[in-house]
C-alpha cells in the first residue's frame, strides 16, 4: 500500500465506478456523455462503490467485530439510503418542475419564467434507482477485495 489501504480502496472504488459510467451510459443510450464522470446518478453509484469500498477495507483490516467497522457500516448504510432516497426524489421532483416551467414557458402564461435569471433547469440526475446503489456497493466490496489481493502479490 502506499498510504493507507482503506483510503485507497474507497477512493479507487469511487473513480472507477465514475469512469464506468461512461460506457455504460454508451451501451444504454448509444450515445457518448464524458460529462457525466463529474455528475451525481447514474449507473453504478460512486457513493456507493465509495463507502462498500471503505466498509469492506475496514472488515479487511481491522475485522468486523471492531468499532471501526460498526462505524463504517452504518455511515454506509446512511449514504445508500440517501442515494436511492431522498437524492432520487428530489431529482424526480426537479424534472417535473422541469416540465411544469417548460409547459408555462410554452404557454406564455408566467414572463417570469422569460426573465434570463430564471432560465437555468434543475439538475434532475441527482439520486438513484435501487439497482444503481446495488450495483455500486457490488462493485465497491469487490474493488476493496481485488485492491487488498492485488497489493499482497505486490
Amino acid at each position: 500500500m502506499w498510504f493507507n489501504y482503506t483510503l485507497e480502496a474507497a477512493v479507487i472504488a469511487n473513480v472507477l465506478a465514475q469512469i464506468i459510467k461512461i460506457p455504460i451510459y454508451f451501451l444504454i443510450h448509444k450515445k457518448w456523455n464524458f460529462g457525466i464522470i463529474f455528475s451525481t446518478g447514474g449507473m453504478p453509484s460512486s457513493h456507493s462503490a465509495l463507502v462498500a469500498g471503505l466498509v469492506t477495507a475496514i472488515a479487511l483490516s481491522e475485522g468486523v467485530g471492531s468499532v471501526l467497522f460498526a462505524i463504517a457500516f452504518c455511515f454506509a448504510g446512511v449514504v445508500i439510503y440517501d442515494a436511492m432516497g431522498i437524492r432520487r426524489h428530489a431529482g424526480t421532483h426537479a424534472a417535473m418542475l422541469n416540465k411544469l416551467i417548460d409547459d408555462l414557458k410554452n404557454e406564455g402564461s408566467l414572463a417570469i419564467f422569460h426573465d434570463e435569471e430564471y432560465q437555468n433547469r434543475f439538475k434532475e440526475l441527482l439520486g438513484h434507482e435501487p439497482a444503481e446503489t446495488f450495483f455500486g456497493t457490488l462493485f465497491g466490496i469487490f474493488v476493496a477485495i481485488g485492491y487488498g489481493a492485488l497489493a499482497s502479490i505486490l
